[in-house]
C-alpha cells in the first residue's frame, strides 16, 4: 500500500486526520497530523422490526363521474393578410386623424404599444405600418387604413 502524501511504498499504514481530511499515511507522515481513532461496533446479532401504525385514507364517494369541462373555443380567426394592402394616402389620414381627436404623436403611441418616432416615420410617409399596427390604429382612430383585394 502506499502512503497518500509521500507515495512510499509500505505494509502498514496509520490513519491521520490533516484539515479535515483523513488520509493513510505512513509512520513518518504521521507526525502532521491527528491519528483519527478506529470505532469499534457491536454487532448486533438480533433483527430490529420496525412497525407503522396503519392509517386508513378515506377517499369520498362521487354518485357522478368526474368530467373534464367543456373547451370553450377562446382562440382568433387568422385573417389571410396576403390579401390586404395599406391605403396609399395613410400617412396623411393617420396625421388628420390623431390632430382631430386633439391627441399628441407620444399620446396615441402609447396607445398603439410603438415607440414616438415609429408613428412620427408613419405620418411622415416614411415608413408604411405593418398590419397589426395598421389595425391598432384603426381601432383607436376609428379610420379606414386597410383594404382588401
Amino acid at each position: 500500500m502506499n502512503c497518500d502524501m509521500c507515495g512510499k511504498q509500505i505494509d502498514k499504514l496509520i490513519k491521520i486526520k490533516i484539515d479535515g481530511a483523513i488520509l493513510n499515511v505512513c509512520y513518518d507522515c504521521s507526525k502532521f497530523g491527528e491519528p483519527v481513532e478506529k470505532k469499534k461496533f457491536n454487532n448486533l446479532s438480533e433483527s430490529i422490526t420496525i412497525k407503522f401504525p396503519e392509517k386508513k385514507i378515506v377517499v369520498p364517494s362521487r354518485n357522478k363521474p368526474f368530467k373534464k369541462p367543456a373547451a370553450k373555443n377562446n382562440y382568433r380567426k387568422r385573417e389571410n393578410i396576403e390579401n390586404m394592402e395599406i391605403v396609399d394616402d395613410y400617412a396623411q389620414l393617420i396625421k388628420n386623424k390623431r390632430e382631430q381627436m386633439s391627441m399628441t404623436q407620444d399620446d396615441l403611441a402609447k396607445k398603439i404599444f410603438e415607440r414616438k418616432n415609429v408613428l412620427s416615420n408613419i405620418e411622415r410617409g416614411e415608413l408604411m405600418p405593418n398590419i397589426s399596427t395598421a389595425k391598432k390604429l384603426e381601432k383607436i382612430l376609428d379610420v379606414k387604413l386597410i383594404e382588401r383585394e
